[in-house]
């Protein structure tokens, strides 16, 4: 009964017309940290090939920001391969910059690498008074995975580095040069509309933070009872169930800072 009911989901699945996602994130001290809305629309479908476009709106460490992508997947019989590439806007200070990305999955694993480049330069800063700041050039690599019996939940791990002398990556006033952080996470999905997880993220200079977020997954053409049945879960982690799945990078502008010069 379950794998025909998995079945008719991924059936429904193909015949979607996009995906959109809310989140909401709060810290240790369960005080909002994040908000995002996301929306992937398929511009050109095919068998063995997706191309589409992901945009974002997203509130985070007080700044108000968007992104906006467009890429490619190439579907195997085992695998996919993805590129894609980002232009982000930080909307509240001017701040900008282009990502590129690369994707890796099959049946209930997900890798993904992405890169971070700068377009915008100095700007004097809101954060810290007599200092400027601007977009860090960065990258890192992510990876998330399920256990075939049980894929409701799933385990995540993350690298990331930036590069500058005075780098915020874990806020204004904890700069460091150059820092790095590792990344790992766990989720919960009772059922394909609702997703449960909480991060917890350190820094290589001991710095650390936690989140704790609520993702309300929406999938646009698919029926409302299929994305609250359970049994459909075991359908999202495979490949064919993950085909329109959003693609996993820091949709965060991280902020290098430098002392004003004197003229």
């Amino acid at each position: 009964m379950a794998s025909a009911t998995a079945s008719s989901y991924l059936q429904q699945w193909f015949s979607r017309v996009g995906n959109s996602r809310i989140q909401l994130d709060v810290d240790e001290s369960f005080a909002l940290k994040n908000s995002q809305v996301d929306l992937l629309v398929p511009l050109y479908d095919q068998k063995n090939k997706l191309l589409f476009t992901q945009g974002s709106l997203h509130r985070t460490n007080e700044r108000m920001q968007t992104n906006l992508g467009l890429g490619m997947r190439w579907f195997q019989p085992d695998y996919m391969l993805g590129a894609n590439s980002f232009l982000d806007y930080d909307l509240s200070r001017s701040h900008s910059r282009i990502g590129l990305g690369v994707e890796y999955r099959r049946d209930y694993l997900k890798l993904a690498a992405n890169s971070y480049h700068r377009l915008s330069g100095w700007k004097d800063s809101k954060d810290l008074d007599d200092y400027q700041e601007r977009a860090a050039n960065g990258w890192d690599i992510r990876s998330e995975a399920w256990l075939p019996s049980y894929p409701h939940v799933g385990a995540k791990l993350s690298y990331e580095q930036y590069y500058g002398d005075e780098v915020g990556l874990f806020g204004s006033d904890k700069r460091r040069a150059n820092p790095q952080a590792v990344t790992a996470g766990l989720s919960y999905t009772p059922f394909p509309l609702l997703t449960i997880n909480a991060e917890r993220r350190r820094g290589t200079s001991d710095e650390r933070d936690s989140k704790i977020g609520l993702q309300l997954n929406y999938q646009l053409g698919t029926a409302w009872q299929q994305q609250i049945n359970p049994d459909n879960v075991s359908a999202l982690r495979t490949l064919q169930g993950s085909r329109y799945d959003f693609v996993d990078r820091n949709n965060n502008i991280v902020l290098e800072y430098r002392k004003k010069r004197n003229h």
